[in-house]
């Protein structure tokens, strides 16, 4: 199979040749070597420079650059809602293919009526009164977060390192929701699974295998000079393994009365067949769930820690707001109730320019251009051009 797959490297190779020159986006600006292979970009990716790369050829060249054969990135606030908007013929590209975890989910699947089929079953899960019956389960991880620092605060070495442990909070409040339990990081203060590193390997990983063509994505794993693909084709199946472990595990627990992610879809039923959903789906789900709600949560988390840890009045500002609407002194198991959280307008204002100013996702969220093309911003991007923001 590797052989018949080689044979056709030579195929390919002309392929992007030829679309190189009768391509109509090969007039805008972008490194010669982006616009004739995938593997500049990729490369980028796999050195966790993709953003950083992207920005300076947007600050050098434009609003428009290409960064692959059939890729254009556009840096232009004013097209977000063109581009993503509901319904708008903008499809997500071949790049979330892989980001197949067992079964596709609703986040990479690009099917538009496969897509709409999953988020039938699943949108019951997110709806606010099934987050409500969820919060108990929450506020019990937090208060354990809370008893650790405290616990920590008060010892020989008062020292927290919040990108550390905000990743143990997300991902104990994110199990529990996804799984029925939490993985254990807060009260044990470490990553016993090594979990937190097998998804930032899978990661970055798939975010380069991503921004191959299908060959060259399916010759990755055969690449014997470069263990960043092998790292990240076992780590992409150890994260498969342990949401298989942590699945079998829920599906034999006596608590039937607990609601989660998985309690909503070992109920579900698919609104095209009405036959329950299959395992493999349930899995992918949940799995996806623990790797796009963890590591994001974390992030911003940390990331608005630093911010306003920098700026003294800031932080003063906002602790007269707590203060304000939380009057006396809290207890140690406290923890404030949604409702009133919205109530907290200068945190949430600062929490929503830190997710602007370091957004979580560094990817382009790839979108194919509709048949015909379409006209952004003034630039014509021919029909099943991929582009991202």
């Amino acid at each position: 199979m590797v052989q018949c797959r080689l044979m056709h490297m030579p195929f390919q190779i002309l392929v992007q040749i030829v679309r190189f020159y009768s391509s109509s986006t090969r007039r805008l600006p972008g490194p010669i070597t982006a616009k004739l292979s995938s593997f500049w970009l990729a490369s980028q990716c796999q050195k966790v420079r993709r953003s950083k790369e992207v920005l300076k050829l947007h600050q050098k060249h434009g609003d428009f650059v290409q960064i692959a054969p059939n890729y254009v990135s556009i840096n232009n606030p004013d097209v977000i809602q063109q581009i993503y908007g509901h319904k708008t013929g903008f499809v997500k590209g071949p790049f979330y293919d892989a980001f197949h975890q067992v079964t596709p989910v609703v986040f990479n699947t690009r099917n538009v009526s496969e897509h709409t089929r999953k988020r039938k079953y699943i949108n019951p899960a997110f709806s606010a009164r099934a987050l409500s019956d969820f919060e108990p389960y929450m506020d019990a991880e937090i208060v354990g977060w809370k008893r650790q620092l405290l616990k920590i605060s008060k010892g020989s070495k008062p020292r927290v390192d919040f990108s550390v442990w905000t990743n143990y909070l997300a991902f104990d409040v994110i199990a529990s929701f996804a799984f029925g339990e939490p993985f254990g990081f807060v009260e044990k203060g470490e990553d016993e699974y090594g979990l937190i590193k097998i998804i930032d390997t899978r990661g970055e990983f798939m975010n380069a295998l991503g921004s191959l063509s299908p060959l060259l994505r399916s010759l990755m794993k055969y690449n014997p000079f470069d263990p960043f693909w092998k790292n990240g084709f076992q780590a992409s199946a150890g994260l498969a393994k342990i949401g298989r472990e942590a699945f079998e595990k829920r599906k034999t627990s006596a608590d039937n009365s607990r609601k989660d992610l998985l309690s909503f879809l070992f109920n579900a039923k698919d609104p095209d067949t009405k036959q329950p959903i299959p395992e493999d789906e349930i899995i992918a789900e949940s799995i996806s769930f623990i790797v796009g709600g963890s590591d994001t949560t974390s992030s911003t988390m940390a990331n608005f820690i630093d911010f306003v840890s920098r700026d003294a009045d800031l932080q003063h500002r906002i602790q007269q707001e707590i203060d304000m609407v939380f009057p006396g002194e809290p207890s140690d198991d406290w923890v404030p109730s949604d409702k009133k959280l919205s109530e907290l307008s200068l945190l949430l204002a600062t929490l929503r320019e830190v997710m602007r100013f370091r957004p979580t996702s560094a990817t382009g969220l790839e979108r194919v251009t509709p048949q015909g093309g379409k006209t952004i911003a003034g630039q014509f991007i021919p029909a099943e051009v991929c582009r991202g923001k």
